[in-house]
């Protein structure tokens, strides 16, 4: 071996060192050491200048359902970012080729928050917000006698508390985007959700079942929605019982307080009564329960505790008696038939003639009228013409015995509770009055 060539080995080996040395110094000045954490998370080789700028605001982007984005520029809004302590790095570059070889692990809490008034204010002024289309639950439609089914539409509102934490979620986070989907409020009902009850529907909506009122007026029920049980999807007998109720809720009017129009043109209330109509609930609820649920007769006649002419209605063919001017009118289709003095019952607590709507239930002609006197003895008197209206015997007649109709007479020589008429009236009325025709005293 020359000189020469002993010379040039230990300088390129120095050469070597002395470049690998300053490169290392150079680099780690630089470059974070391979075993260096902070909080736990491997920062190894990471530029030094930039380890504590994870704290640098950085856009981020929310995408709707339909892919348009939307750019949230946090520092812009006041959100707060970052670190709550200053760190400086054990980084002495010189003294690489040793701490290369040792653990450098840091702690530090890095401080954010969203500021939600500015987020909301930027929320508002944005078409994700006043874009937002309602959700629509799918439905049933009852058009033609069927059912159909409208699908529902998922709309684009948004659950705004929901949107706002999946901002923060992800800002804290440092996510740089948001993909929108469960952040929108869904439709309740969907369209799979209403099948079989669309079924069970239909089979009704086939039957056509009409209800018969005590007139004889037919009405076909139009919603058969209102009787199926929302989760077993078949007829429910408490349902029945609900729509029964409304129906005596709207018809019911026996023993009901009315308005009326006096002969005197005065209105008052009266109330009280046997003329008025009663649905018969449990009954007529069995009536249409069974018909939805057997293939039995489609018509359904209502059922009634009570059952009085038109509905119950008075109308303008009934009998007005006044117990204050003792007089009583007939009006047959708004024409007067009748206006005649009576003499109603003795005004003493026991004979009082009864206060209502009433109706001429009983009509007889050439009979006894029989009972007790006040004073214990018994009476048997004949009468020509006979209209009963309540229960407990009070009615319309003639009264041969009466000298005299109306005035004063009924105080002390008043009826056991009927109304006392004079004949060729009281003939006029029988005559002309159908059973069942409301009278009205008051």
């Amino acid at each position: 071996m020359n000189k020469k060539k002993k010379i040039a080995i230990p300088a390129i080996i120095f050469l070597f060192i002395f470049i690998t040395y300053f490169g290392g110094v150079y680099f780690f000045s630089r470059y974070t050491y391979p075993k260096t954490t902070i909080n736990g998370q491997n920062i190894a080789f990471k530029p030094v200048n930039e380890i504590f700028e994870s704290s640098r605001y950085e856009d981020l982007i929310i995408l709707d359902k339909d892919d348009v984005s939307y750019r949230i520029q946090p520092e812009n809004l006041g959100f707060k970012s970052e670190w709550e302590k200053e760190i400086i790095l054990d980084q002495k570059e010189y003294l690489w080729p040793i701490q290369i070889f040792t653990d450098h692990n840091y702690e530090n809490k890095l401080i954010r928050e969203v500021n939600k008034e500015n987020l909301m204010k930027w929320l508002n002024d944005t078409e994700l917000i006043k874009g937002q289309v309602e959700p629509q639950d799918a439905t049933l439609s009852f058009k033609d006698h069927k059912y159909e089914l409208i699908k529902e539409v998922e709309g684009k509102k948004l659950d705004i508390s929901k949107l706002v934490d999946s901002i923060e979620k992800a800002y804290l986070n440092f996510d740089n985007q948001i993909v929108l989907r469960e952040e929108y409020i869904k439709p309740q009902i969907y369209e799979e959700d209403l099948k079989d009850k669309l079924i069970a529907l239909n089979k009704l909506a086939d039957k056509k079942i009409v209800l018969v009122m005590s007139d004889g007026v037919e009405t076909t029920l139009d919603d058969y929605e209102k009787f199926i049980d929302e989760k077993s999807f078949v007829v429910s007998k408490d349902k029945v019982k609900d729509y029964v109720i409304e129906l005596k809720n709207k018809y019911d009017n026996l023993r009901s307080e009315r308005d009326f129009k006096t002969f005197s043109g005065d209105n008052i209330k009266v109330s009280g009564g046997n003329f008025g109509i009663q649905i018969n609930r449990d009954k007529t609820t069995e009536a249409i329960y069974n018909t939805l649920t057997t293939e039995s007769e489609n018509k359904v006649p209502i059922v009634y505790t009570s059952k009085s002419i038109n509905n119950g209605v008075i109308g303008n063919t009934y009998i007005e008696i006044s117990l204050a001017s003792q007089r009583m009118i007939f009006y047959k289709n708004g024409e007067v038939v009748v206006d005649t003095p009576v003499v109603t019952g003795l005004p003493n607590g026991r004979y009082n003639t009864p206060r209502g709507v009433w109706e001429v239930w009983i009509k007889n002609k050439d009979r006894y009228l029989q009972g007790k006197n006040a004073d214990g003895s018994d009476y048997k008197s004949w009468v020509n013409y006979w209209m009963q209206i309540d229960y407990t015997g009070v009615g319309i007649h003639d009264a041969y015995w009466q000298s005299s109709f109306g005035g004063n007479r009924y105080k002390y020589a008043g009826s056991h509770g009927c109304i006392n008429t004079p004949y060729k009236a009281m003939k006029l009325i029988y005559d002309n009055a159908d059973m069942g025709i409301p009278v009205v005293v008051y």
